[in-house]
């Protein structure tokens, strides 16, 4: 394997682990709980997009495949927390 093939799955592993250690921090010291929530939630889903693409290979799946899955990444981020407000208000 080449160098520059190399450093994808680096770069894509070493990204989620910030993104893991702000969704922790987010997590313990942001004040406000719905946001905090939302925000979680947000960096969830950004964790699930860079592993379907970056270890799923899903950018060289055909177009319709991408959009469903992205699709589905993006009700599987906001519908839990639409219920949680739901109930919560």
């Amino acid at each position: 394997m080449n160098d520059i093939a190399a450093r994808g799955p680096r770069n894509a592993w070493l990204l989620l682990l910030v993104i893991s250690a702000a969704s922790f921090g987010v997590a313990e010291y942001l004040g406000e709980r719905h946001v905090a929530i939302a925000t979680i939630l947000v960096i969830a889903g950004l964790k699930v997009g860079i592993i379907l693409f970056r270890f799923m290979e899903l950018g060289h799946a055909p177009r319709g495949i991408r959009i469903y899955f992205m699709l589905w990444t993006a009700v599987c981020t906001v519908v839990p927390f639409a219920l949680w407000w739901a109930a919560s208000a």
